[in-house]
């Protein structure tokens, strides 16, 4: 896919997202006022998430220090325990729920929750962790090529 099409479908998405908002505030309807915000800040998300690909596709990414590394990580791990118990009060809310209105907006939830779980764990080991420039990889770079090796070259 070109770059192109991705900034198309990035400005898709955000203009879908402000007539969604539109419509949200248009009504008084509050579960469906919040129904219709919820889909618009996932269309803004996908739209982030459109550049972000771009960004990927046409620039070297940086590397990840080892101490934003270690902060990223500890944060991810507080959120996927977060997550979890979020997904489980959300499972336990609907399995109990008579109202369908509120099984809805329940699931939907639960739905979010396992998601952003999901997001979470491939962020910490296919993109926190590989992108992440350590001391060692470092020294590496340094010497593995170095035709001197740490000897005067010259």
């Amino acid at each position: 896919m070109k770059t192109e099409d991705l900034r198309k479908l990035a400005l898709m998405e955000e203009t879908y997202a402000n007539e969604l908002m539109k419509l949200a505030n248009s009504i008084k309807h509050p579960v469906l006022r919040s129904l219709f915000e919820s889909i618009a800040k996932d269309s803004e998300k996908h739209a982030l998430m459109y550049k972000a690909v771009i960004e990927v596709l046409e620039s070297t990414q940086p590397f990840i220090s080892e101490e934003d590394l270690k902060r990223v990580t500890v944060s991810i791990n507080q959120h996927i325990e977060t997550e979890i118990k979020m997904l489980n009060i959300a499972l336990s809310i609907a399995s109990e729920a008579k109202d369908p209105r509120v099984k809805l907006l329940i699931s939907a939830i639960a739905d979010d929750e396992s998601r952003h779980h999901k997001l979470l764990l491939n962020i910490k080991e296919k993109i926190a962790k590989p992108e992440t420039l350590t001391e060692d990889i470092l020294w590496e770079m340094i010497w593995k090529d170095s035709p001197w090796h740490g000897t005067p070259g010259g």
